[in-house]
């Protein structure tokens, strides 16, 4: 009797298990970026399927295009960064941070100012005067004032040149067509391979992350399916810093690392799922509100969604 007991007991587990994975599915966009390695990790060792988690990863091109689909409902979460979330916060769509992909710790997900090959220009200061191009009112915009500010310059030192599209960013920056440039790893590094001058990064002053951005309506709808969907993810975070080879294959197919860095790239080691630091998203608020970005006023908590959804304990203190 007792056996038959504690195999009812599991049955019901089993059954309960299902039922909470077969209440939600989740379409979740991503960016081909090294950020996004977890979801595909997640996908292709099967952490979602291990849990019963039907979960859809979308490709985007541009964050544009994402945060369509985001405000259209055609996708239930997204990878992005706070200024993007605050933004489509202050217009009013249910946008919720909830946990940091990379920036918890100053090494990861770099940002870098670099200059041409044929420049003569190797420091910040040297850049005085001249012009720098990024992408306005987006977190290029503001790494390159969080780093101006850090290294005692003000935006007035420098002129700012307006090329949205990274590529095309990159693509000047070689050529010698622009004095210097903003640009994510991995293209950052791709450019010092092919001789750009590495100026100044933010793996000290801590500016930059990548969050995963949810609809707040699928929150509250479907808590245990985030939970489940956080444990299967912090098991592929896992399987990456076990062995940051055995998944580099997938980083240059799904992630587009540049071949030419394939196999030298170095990528850091991703945090499991916690919530961004308060600081941290006070920084930006304050920044966007200086910019005038917002629409609407965004206040923390209304952004923020309440932890608990987590196994590792606390919230991150990084970027």
């Amino acid at each position: 009797m007792k056996k038959a007991g504690i195999l009812c007991l599991c049955l019901l587990f089993f059954l309960s298990a299902a039922s909470v994975a077969g209440a939600a599915s989740a379409t979740i966009g991503v960016l081909p970026i090294v950020d996004a390695l977890p979801f595909y990790v997640a996908q292709q060792q099967g952490s979602f399927r291990a849990l019963r988690l039907p979960v859809k990863l979308v490709t985007f091109r541009s964050a544009m295009e994402r945060d369509a689909a985001f405000q259209t409902g055609k996708i239930d979460a997204y990878l992005g960064d706070l200024i993007s979330a605050a933004l489509l916060r202050s217009r009013g769509f249910p946008a919720k941070v909830v946990s940091v992909v990379l920036g918890r710790t100053p090494r990861e997900g770099l940002f870098a100012i670099l200059t041409p090959p044929a420049s003569s220009i190797r420091t910040l200061k040297g850049l005085k005067g001249r012009q720098v191009a990024i992408s306005s009112n987006t977190i290029i915009e503001y790494v390159l004032d969080g780093l101006l500010k850090a290294n005692g310059m003000s935006e007035a030192d420098i002129k700012k040149q307006e090329i949205k599209s990274i590529p095309i960013r990159f693509q000047m920056l070689m050529s010698g067509k622009i004095d210097a440039a903003v640009l994510p790893d991995p293209l950052a590094s791709l450019a010092r391979f092919k001789g750009a001058h590495w100026i100044v990064d933010d793996g000290q002053t801590n500016l930059s992350q990548t969050v995963l951005v949810w609809n707040g309506a699928f929150i509250r709808r479907h808590l245990p399916f985030m939970k489940a969907f956080y444990r299967a993810y912090d098991r592929a975070v896992t399987l990456i810093n076990r062995d940051h080879e055995r998944v580099r294959p997938l980083l240059v197919k799904k992630c587009r690392l540049p071949r030419p860095i394939a196999r030298t790239f170095e990528f850091s080691d991703f945090p499991p799922a916690s919530p961004p630091s308060r600081e941290v998203l006070e920084r930006v608020l304050t920044w966007m509100k200086t910019k005038h970005l917002l629409k609407h006023p965004v206040k923390m908590n209304d952004l923020l969604f309440n932890p608990g959804l987590f196994d590792s304990p606390g919230p991150s203190k990084g970027k």
